[in-house]
């Protein structure tokens, strides 16, 4: 008889969201065997999800990397490690020798941001070869929060996050932390969470659906999508008027009178008219805030993916602003890290539009933001021969950017596509090289992509759970030893021949609050000081928080109602962006029982959705918590790919954001082609 297996269970943390959830793991041999939730982990508290759960099945997808490989012709073939490396060098190397560094771009994605060696030594790539053909996933998706940053606060890229605890008010715009944790800012355990939260405040959600997250609030408030700017322009009307704490603003504030004067005409009369909600729901909103005193506003993709992305970011700050709740406890507050310990560093103060140096050679009209060039000009500068080689660091290109169509052919055309990767993906498929890279299990790591996400300032530190199998080496070492071939050092004061991860994190860890072994020691390390008024003391620098930028009281002036019937997005359990599609989540179309009347379509039927710049197949769900006026399809699957709805030219002016959201669409039986 066989003997049973007796599994040997390791402490680790969970790596496929900002949330980080302590997990222990039970593993045999090289078999992952099942997740369960650390009952003593101080910040989830033996929650864990559902892609968290399924970590073992994960580890073993079939479509797992076991090796390197380089495309011969038409075909991918495999390849030992050198000759890998060695013919991407080579390429490389000419392409630097005929058209310089500049013609190489580094693009970084969700994959990328998780693994912490891999995005040290992936952020530092375009720096040291100086090239500044950086793209990274936030031009897709959360642009204007690093915007907003810079014009507001005169600091580069911070997010703000609820002072969760203590907040007697808080807001969720478009982002449901019941599903995506918190996204931008981590909310680990968030059913219980949020229900602790309702028994001492209040919590709105302001979503076109009625979201998991709505569900467990105080109130909801359903807002024709696109819409949410007049909510908050209307709020800071009346909050100038009656609850604004006027001697913070006097002290503390710049260009209230230019703030004024842009929200004049946003009166509950007028907003009303605009987002289709009652007179009675926005005053309802308004009195919260009045009675709260403080409130911190969280926003998510359901407002960085819309047309009116930038000014609903900006105006939210505004509400927090006047009541002064942002950086005050209470309201909200910006993690400066354990890691990063940005509230020790010095930072240059933003000239009032921003950093904007020129951006792509081949798109003068989009600016770099946030010290990336936008995604949207990516194809461009492929079809123009400026961008010649791309290192890809855990990005599926083909499902992330607009315009699938143009960027598959894209892709397809450039000299050299290396695709740092765990999977198969559409984007490995199109590949000169593919580097398998350690799964999350495999390797030893540090909270440092997630680092300023925490709520609270902490980090966290992992052994690998399991060892690698067949040839995956680390994400860190495969760009290092691209870099010896083409002549830059990626990891100066190490060798990648001899180094490990730990050698990795130990320089990550070199100048965090703490030591390196203490992370070793202690797994999760908190700092208890909440660090709060960092960001306004940078703001004072330069006079006070910058109440009316420029760009975004004309972008406000410019708003137009949406169409009738509009794409919008939305966040799955099982799914992530473009990951963990085979754990059983849908990308069902999801339409409100009237619109699907109109549009003639019935539950379960294959429609076709159409928008100015493609079609799209899938199955419609009528879904009862979805408002009338959108049409709701998550992102990152293969078909239907959604940015097949998209393009590399319809794009917000001031930062360059593909419109992903808020799109005017039609739905029609497929059988009306």
């Amino acid at each position: 008889m066989e003997s049973e297996i007796q599994p040997e269970t390791r402490r680790t943390y969970c790596r496929l969201c900002v949330a980080m959830c302590g997990v222990d793991i039970d593993v045999h041999g090289d078999q992952v065997l099942s997740v369960h939730g650390q009952l003593d982990h101080p910040l989830s508290h033996g929650y864990t999800c559902a892609k968290g759960r399924a970590l073992p099945r994960i580890h073993h997808d079939p479509l797992r990397l076991d090796g390197p490989s380089v495309r011969r012709g038409n075909q991918l073939m495999a390849a030992t490690w050198d000759d890998c490396l060695d013919d991407l060098g080579d390429r490389l190397r000419r392409i630097i020798e005929e058209s310089g560094p500049e013609s190489i771009g580094v693009f970084i994605g969700g994959g990328c941001y998780l693994d912490a060696a891999g995005y040290f030594v992936g952020r530092r790539v375009p720096a040291i070869m100086g090239s500044p053909a950086l793209y990274t996933d936030t031009t897709i998706d959360v642009i204007s929060k690093p915007l907003v940053s810079e014009m507001m606060s005169g600091v580069v890229g911070k997010y703000s996050r609820p002072d969760y605890g203590h907040a007697p008010l808080i807001v969720f715009c478009g982002i449901n932390p019941v599903v995506s944790h918190g996204h931008t800012s981590m909310l680990g355990n968030p059913v219980v969470a949020l229900r602790e939260m309702t028994e001492t405040g209040e919590i709105w959600t302001i979503d076109p659906r009625r979201t998991e997250t709505a569900r467990l609030s105080t109130r909801h408030l359903a807002p024709r999508p696109g819409t949410d700017y007049a909510i908050f322009a209307f709020l800071v009307r009346e909050l100038l008027r009656s609850g604004a704490d006027q001697q913070y603003v006097r002290d503390h504030t710049v260009g209230v009178e230019s703030l004024a004067a842009s929200v004049e005409p946003f009166t509950a009369i007028r907003a009303a008219e605009i987002t289709e909600l009652s007179v009675e729901e926005l005053e309802g909103l308004l009195a919260a805030i009045r009675r709260a005193g403080t409130v911190a506003i969280e926003t998510g993709t359901g407002v960085s993916m819309a047309p009116d992305a930038n000014v609903t970011q900006w105006l939210s700050w505004a509400v927090m602003i006047l009541t002064r709740s942002l950086d005050h406890p209470g309201g909200a507050w910006f993690n400066p890290g354990y890691l990063l310990q940005m509230d020790r560093l010095p930072m240059p103060v933003a000239p009032p539009d921003g950093f904007r140096p020129p951006g792509p050679r081949s798109r003068p009209e989009l600016l770099t933001v946030a010290g990336q060039y936008p995604c949207a000009a990516m194809a461009d500068e492929i079809d123009a021969g400026n961008l010649r080689a791309l290192l890809n660091f855990g990005g599926n290109l083909v499902a992330a950017l607009p315009g699938a169509a143009r960027t598959r052919e894209s892709l397809r055309r450039i000299e050299v596509l290396a695709s740092f990767e765990v999977v198969a993906t559409e984007t490995t498929e199109l590949s000169t090289h593919v580097l398998a890279n350690k799964g999350s299990l495999e390797r030893s790591d540090l909270t440092l992509g997630i680092d300023p996400s925490y709520s609270v300032i902490a980090a966290q530190y992992t052994e690998r759970v399991i060892d690698p199998v067949a040839d995956r080496r680390s994400m860190w070492w495969t760009i290092a030893q691209v870099g010896k071939r083409i002549g830059y050092d990626f990891l100066p004061g190490l060798d990648p021949d001899s180094a490990t991860d730990d050698d990795v994190l130990a320089q990550i860890a070199a100048n965090s609050r703490g030591t390196f072994d203490d992370l070793r020691r202690g797994e999760l390390v908190v700092d208890t000081d909440r660090h709060f008024g960092w960001i306004e003391r940078q703001a004072l620098a330069m006079g006070g928080w910058r109440l009316a930028p420029q760009p975004l009281v004309e972008q406000l002036a410019r708003m137009e109602q949406p169409a009738p019937l509009v794409l919008i997005p939305r966040r799955q359990r099982r799914h992530a962006n473009a990951r963990f599609r085979e754990l059983g989540d849908q990308p069902d179309i999801l339409m409100s029982a009237s619109d699907a009347h109109a549009a003639g379509v019935e539950n379960g039927q294959i429609v076709v959705v159409s928008s100015a710049h493609g079609n799209i197949r899938g199955v419609v769900t009528i879904d009862s918590d979805l408002r009338p006026g959108a049409v709701s399809i998550p992102h990152g699957y293969r078909e239907p790919n959604v940015n097949d709805l998209t393009s590399t030219h319809d794009v917000d002016q001031v930062t360059g954001m593909p419109r992903y959201s808020g799109l005017a669409v039609t739905v029609r039986p497929a059988q009306a082609l």
